[in-house]
């Protein structure tokens, strides 16, 4: 959708009809979209939830992202892109914000310049990472939690310089150097720089593959981060994703999740995802207390698309640690499952 300003509204502020013009011409080459969502999650040990990326707060309604994209259209030449984020996932993940304060509620994941010439583009500035096959955006996530694997071993936006190669219609190839190789902060911790390179791949328009991987220096320890997202398309109906995540930060810890996943259509307006995964944490020198060495993790999410702008997703979750690592309400002592349902609500626009 195309972003307006109306003439009168600018001589309303004095502005000349030259000026007016020009801040309506420049407003017609931006395109806007978003969405907004909100959720409700109940979990069955009475606490908040432990080890999620966004679904924190339990028993509690909550909003979950008021996101704005503002992008110039695509094509040759230069272009720039801005995200701005509000609601609860803006205080949860803290690395789209600058300052990495874990309590505002107001971030700015995504702030770029690009330059586009046929098969070559380059984008410079906070963008998003290509590793994972689930996504930050919930319009755009297949279910309502996000894996094990996304907050422990996943950087969610990079501050740097990617370039992209089109070689062909199936492959494109990927460099970048960015500032953190751990999560992804906008600060940069220290004068060495994460070295980004990846490939993806299109088989044919029923299998896709793609790898990417993040070395560099953080503390100075080497960090590496390898990904691998493989999606197929059984038929019209049925599809299956993998994606698998090697975190590795030296004499430290190294950090192995495995995700499938199996979408079924069920109706014109009903659709079922299946989610099964696990997370296995190595460290050196030994496990440290009350921490767990492996999560095991079964997710089984509806989608309702009464509209095309409108979504609800019906989640049932279960996490199985090794450990017991999840606190109880009323007393009880931990335990290692934490077993949550939940329903999230998705406005989207101009997308």
């Amino acid at each position: 959708m195309k972003l307006k300003l109306f003439v009168a509204a600018a001589a309303a502020f004095g502005c000349t009809s030259a000026s007016a013009a020009t801040l309506a011409e420049l407003a017609s080459n931006v395109e806007a979209s978003g969405w907004v969502s909100g959720s409700y999650i109940y979990n069955f040990n009475g606490v908040d939830n432990v080890g999620r990326a966004t679904d924190i707060e339990s028993n509690s309604f909550t909003l979950n992202q008021a996101v704005l994209n503002l992008v110039t259209p695509a094509g040759d030449g230069f272009g720039a892109g801005v995200q701005l984020l509000a609601g609860n996932d803006a205080k949860t993940i803290v690395n789209p914000s600058y300052g990495e304060n874990a309590g505002d509620s107001f971030s700015l994941p995504e702030a770029y310049v690009t330059y586009t010439s046929g098969a070559l583009s380059v984008k410079a500035g906070r963008y998003g990472t290509l590793a994972g096959y689930e996504v930050l955006s919930d319009a755009a996530n297949p279910l309502l939690s996000r894996s094990l694997q996304f907050p422990a071993a996943e950087p969610y936006f990079h501050t740097g310089v990617r370039v992209a190669y089109a070689a062909s219609d199936a492959a494109t190839l990927y460099l970048g150097v960015n500032n953190s190789a751990v999560g992804g902060f906008a600060e940069d911790p220290d004068d060495q720089k994460t070295v980004e390179a990846g490939v993806s791949l299109k088989a044919s328009d029923a299998v896709s593959l793609a790898v990417y991987d993040y070395y560099g220096i953080d503390g100075e320890l080497q960090t590496n981060f390898l990904d691998v997202v493989g999606s197929f398309t059984i038929s019209e109906s049925f599809s299956l994703g993998l994606n698998v995540d090697w975190f590795s930060v030296e004499d430290t810890v190294d950090v192995v999740g495995v995700a499938g996943y199996a979408t079924m259509a069920l109706a014109p307006q009903w659709s079922a995802t299946l989610r099964l995964e696990s997370l296995n944490y190595d460290f050196d020198g030994g496990t440290p207390p009350g921490v767990a060495e492996t999560i095991n993790a079964a997710t089984i999410a509806l989608g309702y698309t009464p509209a095309s702008d409108f979504r609800l997703l019906f989640e049932a979750r279960v996490d199985d640690a090794d450990e017991d690592v999840y606190a109880r309400s009323g007393g009880k002592g931990p335990t290692g499952t934490q077993p949550t349902v939940g329903v999230k609500a998705i406005y989207s626009f101009g997308l």
